[in-house]
């Protein structure tokens, strides 16, 4: 394929609640922990580093963690020929996402499509990210999708089962997610404005009126969320 000139922000501003067993307090951070002799961090952004016409990627962090952020990622900082800039996060993701887009913006880059990727996936391949990049270009929007395999269930308040859901037409949804720039700046913009709270990137572009195509995911593409989430 021919590649468009695109950015990549790598989200790592999350205070990782549930992977410290809903302790926020900890200084334990999952995308700092290790995987063999790298941080997790690193092993989801080198793959990006690869792919023809990137021109900017930005990692964002959690308040006081600039120079720990910037250990984990190692050398990757300094010995890639395109810029890795670090940008503080904001209070959530989706007002850290907004601030790495802006910094992309006031970079004076010039990029057709910006891909945002979960720190904590490292096991993200190269493969993938030129699949979902190219699925991107046909819709304006895209992300890798996994189809469901359990049963789902609808469950009460109290853990009764309440409803049957058919999972065929389901999917999970998975990052790197890619997006016309102008369109997913314009979309996060409005979205902050607005007040409410979106659960990934996909959701804020449709929203408004933007397609979002899928392309096939990949099982090994897992967030680690738990401590479990670390083996193999």
């Amino acid at each position: 394929m021919s590649f468009p000139p695109h950015g990549v922000i790598i989200t790592a501003a999350g205070n990782s609640t549930r992977f410290n067993g809903g302790d926020s307090h900890t200084p334990k951070k999952k995308e700092f922990e290790l995987l063999d002799d790298r941080s997790v961090l690193y092993y989801a952004t080198l793959p990006f580093l690869s792919i023809p016409e990137l021109k900017y990627l930005v990692v964002t962090y959690g308040e006081g963690l600039k120079e720990e952020t910037e250990v984990a990622l190692d050398n990757l900082l300094y010995t890639s020929d395109i810029p890795v800039i670090l940008v503080e996060g904001g209070a959530n993701r989706q007002e850290s996402v907004l601030r790495g887009l802006e910094a992309i913006e006031e970079s004076g880059v010039s990029i057709d499509y910006l891909l945002i990727h979960d720190g904590a996936r490292p096991w993200v391949s190269e493969a993938l990210i030129i699949s979902t990049l190219a699925t991107a270009t046909v819709f304006g929007g895209a992300a890798p999708a996994l189809y469901l395999h359990d049963a789902i269930k609808r469950v009460n308040s109290e853990g009764e089962i309440v409803d049957h859901i058919d999972r065929n037409p389901l999917v999970g949804i998975q990052t790197p997610q890619a997006f016309r720039f102008p369109e997913i700046l314009y979309a996060h913009r409005v979205a902050i404005n607005s007040g409410k709270y979106y659960f990934d990137d996909t959701e804020i572009f449709s929203d408004f009126g933007l397609k979002v195509g899928v392309c096939a995911g990949e099982r090994a593409n897992r967030k680690i969320t738990i401590l479990d989430d670390m083996e193999g």
